[in-house]
């Protein structure tokens, strides 16, 4: 059995633009590096030539013998009429399953396909998305659910949306709960210098979070005022709050602006620190130094930070939702996610009970607790492929994929000409291109029909 592992989207930007899908299929590829050799199916990675140093960068599979990359140039994958080359390139794989399909595959695929639905937060938090993403969503997961042998869900909470919103799916859903485990460079390393590169100097709770909407910052933020506001001279200075993560939200630009307007007047800008997308090794240390991690989402297909943070023994308070339930080792870590008042409370209390920097014999044990995870996650994954090689029932649509992609290719060509027009007219306009429009024009209209 040959497993095609999938970084070909529709778009590099797709998987660059998302450090959590990246980092997903990495876990993936951890879980099977756990497993003795031969146990692990044979994978051939497909991974456009720009991830490749971030896909193998310090991972534990990268030298395993059951493991090949199958680097694809970024021209090659961007050009709509080499579509034949990157087809037979694929096809001479001979790969058995497609995994993990997130959009329709840039090429069709003769094997059978797992799909992944990371989550279905539009249906419970539509306010979040633009109609057009909506719709986007909904017809997204419809052909997945159609088109896939096999539909992974990552939490049980995953696996009930799916069933109660598209219920034609109900019997190829399949959960898989991904677990992470440090590099060993990570728990090697002394996290002191990356303290001094950071200019963090005393306890701190970490928040690892892009500044998106539903990561619901709002709440800790003012769980931090309250604290501020309520604290004594026995209690000392208000915690350190280190925060990391992308700070552009696409759907809501003014989200960001208006969390750093709170900040500024509630006068947290010293108690709130905001580093912004930091490299992965200091992101490593940031979690081994902090006393806390605090995860106060709205909504979660099932949390990286929550598991990052259990393989190396931290405490960590999370918002009461579904898959947190799921995922917390006590309802004791759970806080109501508009309750900045309680979560306030379960800081101060934690902040006292912990110690500051890493527990090293905390961090060993988690670290073996965190090896038998990794090993049952990886055995999870290889039934997933294996059940879903020998299932003989084809997905309802699987026949009108060819169809679709070649619409797909005709339509972005015809967008492209579209654009290409629109920036030499725009040029004109600007007085920029002095040529009569006629010339131009009769140039890319011979262009457009080849």
């Amino acid at each position: 059995m040959r497993i095609a592992f999938w970084l070909l989207q529709d778009s590099i930007r797709q998987w660059a633009g998302w450090v959590a899908g990246l980092h997903y299929v990495r876990n993936c590829l951890e879980g099977l590096a756990s497993l003795p050799d031969d146990e692990a199916p044979e994978v051939v990675a497909f991974v456009p030539s720009s991830l490749h140093e971030k896909l193998v960068d310090d991972a534990g599979f990268d030298d395993r013998p059951w493991f090949r990359v199958h680097l694809i140039e970024d021209d090659l994958l961007q050009d709509l009429d080499r579509r034949n080359e990157l087809m037979s390139r694929v096809a001479n794989e001979h790969c058995d399953v497609l995994f993990p399909a997130i959009t329709p595959p840039v090429v069709p695929f003769k094997g059978k396909c797992v799909g992944w639905i990371t989550d279905l937060q539009h249906k419970h938090y539509p306010e979040f998305f633009s109609d057009a993403e909506l719709r986007h969503r909904d017809e997204l997961f419809s052909f997945l659910s159609a088109s896939c042998n096999r539909i992974v869900c990552s939490s049980a909470s995953v696996q009930a949306d799916m069933q109660q919103f598209f219920p034609e799916a109900e019997d190829r859903t399949y959960v898989l709960r991904f677990r992470t485990l440090p590099p060993a460079s990570a728990t090697d390393a002394d996290p002191t210098d990356v303290m001094r590169q950071l200019q963090i100097d005393e306890p701190y709770v970490y928040l690892p979070y892009q500044f998106w909407q539903h990561k619901n910052h709002r709440v800790v933020f003012e769980a931090w005022h309250l604290i501020n506001q309520q604290r004594t001279e026995q209690q000392g200075r208000t915690p350190l709050l280190v925060c990391s993560g992308a700070t552009i939200d696409g759907r809501n630009p003014d989200h960001f602006p208006g969390l750093e307007r709170f900040i500024r007047e509630h006068q947290l800008d010293d108690r709130i620190r905001i580093l912004g997308m930091v490299p992965r090794e200091q992101q490593w240390q940031l979690y081994r130094n902090a006393n806390l991690i605090v995860q106060p989402s709205l909504f979660e297909g099932w949390s990286t930070s929550v598991e990052e943070a259990r393989t190396l023994g931290k405490q960590v308070l999370l918002s009461d939702i579904p898959v947190h339930r799921e995922q917390a080792d006590s309802p004791e870590q759970l806080f109501p996610p508009h309750d900045p008042e309680l979560l306030a409370k379960m800081v101060r209390q934690a902040m006292k009970a912990s110690k500051p920097g890493i527990d090293i014999e905390r961090e060993c044990d988690a670290k073996a607790e965190s090896i038998e995870r990794m090993q049952r996650f990886g055995r999870d994954l290889v039934q997933l492929f294996q059940e879903t090689h020998d299932e003989p029932r084809r997905p309802v649509t699987n026949g009108v994929l060819p169809l679709l992609l070649s619409a797909q290719h005709e339509a972005s060509k015809r967008l492209e000409v579209i654009e290409h027009l629109q920036r030499k007219l725009a040029a004109v306009e600007q007085g920029a291109d002095h040529r009569p429009r006629r010339r131009w024009f009769r140039r890319d209209k011979r262009a457009a029909r080849t």
